[in-house]
């Protein structure tokens, strides 16, 4: 009888301890599936809106309506006047046609207030619909790394229809590296350097966090651009930014 009693209390402890390990195992379950959903989220929020095609019929920006707002910063590759109370962020895609487009006139705007106004471009490459726009962005800002980054943006938007759509793209970058007296081996090492991929994908996730829409996206002083119909408007509305932060 002893030894029955013995048995039934061994029997207590092994069930009590397979109990105590089974309400370990499941906050520990939902605790890893929390984080796979997290991971996925910040994956989708990456690459969710990609197959959206750019906008070619003005200038400005497209975001989806949201109750917040983004935090766009200043970070990135600047042009104009670093202490300037106005600031204009372009997210832009070097393959993408609209992007192209409005070069010349972000440029000529930034000379007419080259005093007032900083530039900031990031990089927003949309692969799924422009196959060429990620290695772009990635010659640009290799050259960056040799203190050439505008010289190649400016060279990518110009040729653009050249290397667009062509299998491999690399020998016009190579060929704007050399215009550009770079130094050759370093550009190439550079182009495919992991370190450039990451900043890119920052770049593309605080884009994707704005809620960026289509290429060209502008924000002006933190806020998203309206969209402007024509160079005239859109030199206009950052007049009028400037006049208003003086």
């Amino acid at each position: 009888m002893a030894k029955s009693s013995n048995e039934k209390k061994e029997r207590r402890v092994v069930m009590s301890g397979l109990a105590m390990r089974g309400s370990m195992v499941k906050p520990l379950l939902a605790t890893l599936f929390l984080i796979a959903l997290a991971l996925g989220v910040a994956a989708f929020l990456v690459h969710r809106n990609q197959s959206l095609p750019d906008s070619n019929s003005s200038l400005g920006s497209s975001a989806s309506g949201l109750d917040f707002k983004p935090v766009v910063t200043p970070k990135g590759w600047t042009k104009g006047n670093p202490a300037a109370k106005t600031v204009l962020v372009e997210f832009g895609d070097y393959q993408c046609s609209a992007c192209g487009a409005a070069r010349q006139t972000v440029a000529n705007v930034l000379k007419n207030h080259e005093s007032e106004l900083m530039l900031v471009f990031k990089q927003y490459p949309m692969e799924s619909i422009h196959r060429n726009s990620m290695i772009a962005a990635q010659a640009a800002e290799a050259a960056g790394r040799q203190f050439k980054f505008w010289e190649m943006h400016d060279l990518l938007f110009l040729h653009q229809r050249d290397w667009g759509d062509v299998p491999d793209p690399q020998t016009f970058f190579l060929r704007y590296a050399e215009e550009l007296h770079l130094d050759l081996e370093r550009f190439k090492q550079d182009l495919w350097d992991g370190k450039i991929r990451d900043k890119i994908y920052r770049d593309i996730l605080e884009g994707q966090l704005a809620s960026v829409r289509s290429v060209p996206t502008f924000y002006l002083n933190g806020s998203l651009m309206p969209r402007a119909q024509g160079d005239a408007q859109f030199e206009e509305i950052i007049a009028d930014a400037i006049k208003k932060a003086k």
